[in-house]
């Protein structure tokens, strides 16, 4: 086994040649057996066109470490370029720019295992995880970072711990417990040179009929109401896209004034865009059930993974189009085994016709794909749990649900090669 497989060094590819792209693979036992991942080829004439294509999939894996964790370079057809041992970092989001590789990292994690108020923006490359110490002041969640172009800013997200004191409406909201003390608010923050420079706070815009919606569905949490996952700006900074798991619900925000745009899944307000779906390709399920990675490709056109959460049915990404409050169904590809997906992944085109997209399906033993849009599998690298159990390498809760423990990567960012040379 390479030393990359236990130590902060990198194994790097050797002479690429002219481009990246066709840089040969490390060793698959090299680079991934290390860390309890298995690559599987589904369909070796796809997997030559993927394999061509001028981008490389990035995965922190696996997520539920107490041991070891690299940040991968993958092709298209998912073999591995590059591997970089971040044991330590626990790192959960990834984001990238032309220039760098940048992540999360959830080290600081809450003693229930699934909140950091404190995520630190990380550095990621060659030699390893540069964790930025300074910014823990920030109050950081660890599930979305979206980086500026330049590299001096990024867009994320808090999890504001907010008092009930009579005016927040999910306090009121009936449970089955003790009357809560507090609820967790979802801000959203674009931070410039350190600072944040701009804050919006659902509590203070989301509607409370948003809520009692929510309040109706199996994945609904009064304590923890908003539940955000995902922000993208568009190339403007004018428009912020979310995704808010909790009310199954997407939606746009102008930067400029808070105001909520529009808002795509169960919500019912004014600001919910009609569904048009002429294939019938959302075959009848609602139209989103805790989802991740709301994306916007540029124009009027997005796409959102969505979980299926609840038994609403098998994991599958989503790409639509908005126009006259309305939004369009284009494409809707499906997890190849059917199965449902309890929390994080991600969808991300891997070409410009996208025509090949890097799913990673979150908490479901399918781990991550390379798909066609017409819903045929290319290749899948996914969690050997036996292996990972005999290493010792998960915490106690992934242990204990086969589901989160084959959870390879929170997402499968997709970026130009190279990027951890």
């Amino acid at each position: 086994m390479l030393a990359c497989a236990l130590t902060l060094a990198a194994c790097t590819v050797g002479d690429a040649g002219p481009s990246p792209t066709h840089a040969p693979a490390v060793p698959e036992d090299d680079a991934l057996a290390g860390y309890a991942l298995t690559l599987t080829v589904v369909d070796e004439g796809l997997a030559e066109e993927a394999e061509a294509l001028d981008a490389s999939i990035y995965v922190a894996a696996p997520l539920l470490t107490k041991g070891t964790q690299a940040v991968i370079e993958l092709r298209g057809d998912l073999a591995p370029l590059t591997a970089v041992d971040v044991t330590g970092a626990s790192l959960a989001a990834l984001g990238a720019t032309d220039d760098a590789l940048v992540g999360l990292s959830r080290a600081c994690v809450s003693d229930n295992g699934g909140y950091a108020f404190c995520a630190r923006p990380t550095r990621l490359g060659a030699d390893g995880a540069a964790i930025d110490e300074d910014a823990e002041a920030l109050d950081l969640d660890h599930h979305a970072i979206a980086p500026d172009p330049d590299g001096e800013g990024f867009w994320a997200l808090r999890y504001v711990p907010t008092p009930c004191d009579g005016d927040v409406h999910p306090c009121d909201f009936p449970t089955e417990d003790e009357p809560l003390d507090r609820v967790l608010d979802c801000e959203v923050v674009h931070v410039r040179d350190g600072k944040a420079v701009w804050e919006w706070s659902a509590l203070e815009h989301v509607a409370d009929s948003t809520l009692d919606a929510a309040a109706t569905t199996p994945i609904y949490e009064p304590a923890d109401p908003f539940h955000c996952n995902s922000v993208q700006p568009d190339d403007a900074g004018e428009v912020a896209y979310v995704s808010m798991r909790h009310p199954s619900t997407v939606m746009a925000i102008d930067v400029g004034s808070g105001e909520i745009l529009w808002t795509l899944g169960i919500d019912a307000t004014e600001a919910a865009l009609e569904v048009e779906d002429p294939e019938g390709l959302l075959d009848g399920r609602p139209v989103l059930s805790g989802q991740h990675d709301f994306r916007w490709l540029g124009g009027d056109r997005f796409s959102v993974f969505d979980n299926g959460s609840g038994g609403a049915g098998p994991a599958r990404f989503i790409v639509f189009s908005v126009a006259g409050g309305t939004a369009t169904v284009e494409t809707v590809v499906e997890d190849p085994d059917g199965r449902e997906s309890r929390c994080t992944g991600s969808a991300r085109p891997l070409d410009a016709d996208e025509r090949f997209w890097a799913v990673s399906w979150g908490c479901s033993e399918t781990g991550v794909s390379v798909m066609t849009d017409d819903g045929r599998e290319v290749a899948r690298l996914a969690i050997d749990l036996d292996a990972a159990l005999e290493a010792d390498l998960l915490v106690d809760v992934a242990t204990e649900q086969p589901d989160l423990g084959h959870t390879v990567s929170y997402q499968a960012v997709v970026a130009r090669p190279g990027l951890l040379d």
